[in-house]
């Protein structure tokens, strides 16, 4: 009788530990996908075609997004002949302040104030981020100040959204990051398809 006990004892704590290793394996698993898709972000070129459309505000033209640890600049701008890009319609820079040239050419500088705004500084930030890992893997989400990342099962920011604003960023895969696409009021003001993602470590411009 006391063999039993042993051997159901025995088998009862060969079960906790494996279930212990198993889950152990499954979050480093999913620490190495998180690293690898912060990284993914840390240096990065998008390029592709951008539908607006909000108020009485539409085009649809081609885009470039261009990011690096300490600034951030979209180019967005008309197809010039056989393809060749001419000078950006709009194009918008962002350190540690906002500098956007609009398309008569005038550069505006400016800090943004709106609540319904959601900051996106935190992509300068991703080695903090990482920090909070252990958060991100059990609840495949955190939340900084009043603004929510939402991650996938693989690791992949899916969404981000501001507190109870109406405002929202969601991005979409299919292998790889295939759109982009903002909410407003929960309806599409902006969709950025995808045609090109590169990963130079270079000098990105600011506005003259």
């Amino acid at each position: 009788m006391k063999s039993n006990k042993f051997f159901l004892l025995f088998i009862l704590l060969l079960f906790v530990t494996n279930c212990a290793f198993l889950v152990k394996s499954v979050d480093n698993d999913k620490e190495k996908l998180l690293s690898s898709h912060f990284k993914f972000w840390e240096n990065i070129r998008i390029d592709g075609i951008i539908k607006a459309n909000y108020k009485n505000f539409a085009f649809r033209k081609g885009i470039t997004i261009k990011k690096n640890n300490s600034a951030f600049r979209i180019d967005i701008y008309d197809s010039g002949i056989f393809g060749m890009r001419s000078t950006p319609f709009i194009s918008a820079y962002y350190d540690s302040v906002l500098t956007i040239r609009t398309p008569d050419q005038k550069i505006e500088q400016f800090k943004p104030e709106s609540k319904e705004e959601i900051d996106l500084s935190f992509f300068f930030q991703l080695t903090d981020l990482f920090a909070m890992k252990d958060e991100i893997i059990m609840n495949h989400k955190v939340t900084i100040d009043d603004v929510t990342i939402i991650f996938s099962d693989e690791m992949k920011i899916i969404e981000i959204s501001k507190g109870k604003s109406s405002s929202k960023i969601t991005f979409n895969y299919l292998q790889d990051l295939n759109s982009i696409t903002f909410q407003k009021e929960e309806k599409e003001i902006i969709y950025i398809q995808i045609d090109k993602i590169t990963h130079p470590n270079e000098e990105i411009n600011k506005l003259k």
